[in-house]
C-alpha cells in the first residue's frame, strides 16, 4: 500500500504488498519501482557461517528464571541451516520486576513551530529498604537553555509541591511524609518544550524532530550510592557516549499533532493506535520512550518471525531503506537464537538527520550518511552498523548497565555482534570487517574506560568499541567457543530487566570456564 497524502494506492507485485508513504502524488511511479525491487528480495538470507549453539545449563537460582517454553521453530532453509545454530528459538519466561515506575505522558506537538506542551504523571514505588524523604528527578531538556519551562508541579492529588530545589538537570522534590519501602506516590508535571535547533536525538534538524530523553524521569536508587545520576560529557562540541541510566519502567503515551498532521509521519518506540486524531502508545518494560517525527519520511515494513520491522528514510535513501529491514531481520533472527527472541511487537529503524547512530527502546537511528553511501553489497557501513544497533535491543534495553561508568558492557558487546553477524551471513568478509572496522584504526586505551576519559569521542571509540571488540575475541579464544557463547547467553538471561555491572559479566564467564583471565584483563582493563 502506498499512501500519498490523503490518497491511497495499492502497489502489489508477485503477491507482495509494500507500504511506502509520502506527501506527493508525483512519486507513485518511483514507489512502485521500489516495491518491485523489495519483492525481488523478500526472503531473509539464511546463515551460511557457523556459530556454536549457546547451550546454557545453570541453576534456577542462578538465572532467577523459570524453565524455557518452546516457541515455533525459526524458519531457516534446511539446505543452508548451519548445524551450529540451535534448532529452535526458546523464549525464556524471565520474572518481570514488580512495582515498576509508570510514566503517563500526554504530548501535544506543533511540528512546524518546534513547540510542545506536556502533561506528565510519574507513579513511583519505593523498591529500596530505606524510607525516602525526597524524590530526585532528572530533566534532560535542561541541558539546552530555554528548552524546558515548568508550568506546574503537584502531587498525585493535584496539590502544589513547594520547597523543591533545582540544580542543573536535577530536581530534588521533598515528600510530605517519608515514603516507606513498598509505598507508592505520584508526581504531576506540566511543562513546555521549546525544541532547540540541534542535530541529535533531542531537537530539530532540517528534516526531522527527535524526542529522546525529553521528559523528567526518576533515576535508579542504589542502597549504598544513592541516586544514580551522571552529567553529560561534551568535548570538542561532540557528545561522548550516553549518560542516562534508567530502570525498567512502563509507558502510556499520547501524541497529538496540531498542524498539518496528514503530512507528518511518526516513528516511535512502540506501534500507535490512533483515535480521533490522537496517537496512543503503550510500552512495558522499557528504559525510555522515543519519537522521531518528520514530513519527509518514506516507510518500508516487513515482518520477521512475527516482529514488524519498519524503516523511515529520506527520499534519496529508499533503496537502502528496504535493504536495512532485511539486514535487521537477519540480525534479529541471529541474536534471538543466541539469547532469546526479540520481545517486542515492532522495531523502528530511522534515518538520523545527523552524523552518528543511536539506540533506543524499540527504535534505532542510523545516520543519513550511512544510508546515502549504501553500495548494495555487504561491504558497507549499513551492513556493519545495523546489527550493532539491533544488538542494543538486548545489551542496553533488556540488559541494562551504567552507560556512563561502564559503557563497554553494551558498546563492546554491540561492536562484537557486528562480526558475529558477518561470521554467520558473510563469513568470507570477516577479515575485511576486522581490517576496516577495528584493526585499521590501531586502537589504544582501556576497555573499561568511562565516558569522561580524555581525548573525547575518538579516544572513547578506540578504547570502548574497538579495543572492546578485540577483548571479546581474545576472551573467546581463551575460553573456547562453547564456553564463550554459553556465558554470553547466561549473562543476557541472568541480567534481563536489571542493571548489570562488570562483576555480573565475569560471574557469567566463571560459571562456564575456569580459564585464567589475569593476563587478558591486565592487557585490556584498568584496575
Amino acid at each position: 500500500m502506498v499512501k500519498i497524502g490523503q490518497f491511497s494506492f495499492l502497489v502489489e507485485w508477485a503477491g507482495c504488498e509494500v507500504p511506502l508513504r509520502k506527501s506527493t502524488i508525483l512519486l507513485i511511479v518511483l514507489a512502485a519501482a521500489l516495491a518491485l525491487s523489495a519483492c525481488a528480495n523478500q526472503q531473509v538470507g539464511a546463515p551460511v557461517g557457523s556459530l556454536p549453539a549457546p547451550q546454557v545449563q545453570v541453576s534456577e537460582a542462578t538465572l532467577a528464571a523459570a524453565e524455557p517454553s518452546p516457541t515455533k521453530e525459526a524458519v531457516i532453509p534446511t539446505t543452508a541451516r548451519p548445524t551450529a545454530l540451535p534448532e529452535t528459538n526458546q523464549a525464556l519466561d524471565i520474572p518481570k520486576p514488580e512495582n515498576r515506575t509508570h510514566y503517563q505522558l500526554n504530548l501535544i506537538l506543533n511540528y512546524y513551530t518546534r513547540y510542545a506542551v506536556v502533561d506528565e504523571t510519574i507513579t513511583y514505588t519505593n523498591r529500596s529498604s530505606q524510607s525516602l524523604t525526597e524524590l530526585v528527578v532528572v530533566v534532560p531538556p535542561k541541558y539546552f537553555p530555554g528548552s524546558f519551562s515548568l508550568r506546574s508541579l503537584t502531587d498525585g492529588n493535584g496539590s502544589p509541591i513547594s520547597g523543591w530545589q533545582e540544580n542543573g538537570v536535577r530536581f530534588s522534590i521533598p515528600l510530605a511524609a517519608p515514603l516507606a519501602p513498598g509505598e507508592k506516590t505520584s508526581l504531576k508535571f506540566s511543562y513546555q518544550l521549546n525544541l532547540p535547533s540541534h542535530e541529535g536525538t533531542y531537537g530539530v534538524s532540517g528534516r526531522q524532530t527527535n524526542l529522546t530523553n525529553w521528559y523528567p524521569y526518576i533515576p535508579p536508587f542504589d542502597e549504598e550510592k544513592g541516586w544514580i545520576i551522571h552529567p553529560q560529557q561534551v568535548e570538542n562540541n561532540m557528545l561522548v557516549g550516553e549518560y542516562v541510566v534508567a530502570e525498567m519502567s512502563d509507558f502510556d503515551v499520547s501524541l497529538q499533532l496540531t498542524d498539518r498532521q496528514e503530512l507528518i509521519e511518526v516513528a516511535a518506540s512502540a506501534p500507535a493506535e490512533e483515535k480521533n486524531g490522537t496517537r496512543y502508545y503503550h510500552l512495558e518494560l522499557a528504559r525510555g520512550f522515543s519519537f522521531s517525527v518528520s514530513d519527509s519520511y518514506f516507510e518500508h515494513e516487513i515482518t520477521q518471525d512475527g516482529v514488524r520491522i519498519r524503516s523511515y528514510v529520506f527520499m534519496e535513501a529508499q533503496e537502502a531503506g528496504i535493504a536495512v529491514t532485511e539486514i535487521a531481520a537477519q540480525a534479529l533472527k541471529l541474536f534471538g537464537q543466541l539469547y532469546y527472541p526479540y520481545p517486542r511487537e515492532m522495531i523502528s529503524i530511522v534515518a538520523a538527520d545527523f552524523l552518528h547512530n543511536m539506540e533506543m527502546d524499540g527504535m534505532v537511528m542510523i545516520s543519513y550518511g550511512v544510508f546515502d553511501f549504501y553500495n548494495k553489497t555487504p561491504k558497507t557501513n549499513l551492513t556493519i552498523l545495523t546489527p550493532h544497533e539491533i544488538s542494543h535491543q538486548w545489551f542496553y534495553s533488556m540488559v541494562g548497565s551504567d552507560q556512563a561508568q561502564e559503557p563497554w558492557l553494551d558498546e563492546a558487546l554491540a561492536t562484537y555482534h557486528e562480526v558475529l553477524y558477518y561470521q554467520t551471513y558473510h563469513p568470507d568478509l570477516v577479515q575485511w570487517w576486522w581490517n576496516n572496522r577495528v584493526d585499521g584504526f590501531e586502537p589504544k586505551g582501556y576497555v573499561n574506560s568511562d565516558i569522561y576519559l580524555s581525548g573525547g569521542y575518538p579516544s572513547y571509540r578506540d578504547a570502548v568499541y574497538l579495543r572492546g571488540a578485540q577483548f571479546m575475541q581474545e576472551l573467546r579464544d581463551v575460553i573456547g567457543d562453547d564456553a564463550f557463547f554459553a556465558a554470553l547467553k547466561d549473562y543476557a538471561v541472568s541480567n534481563t530487566y536489571q542493571l548489570a555491572g562488570r562483576n555480573d559479566f565475569f560471574a557469567a564467564i566463571a560459571r562456564h570456564s575456569q580459564a585464567d583471565l589475569n593476563a587478558l584483563l591486565a592487557k585490556f582493563f584498568r584496575n
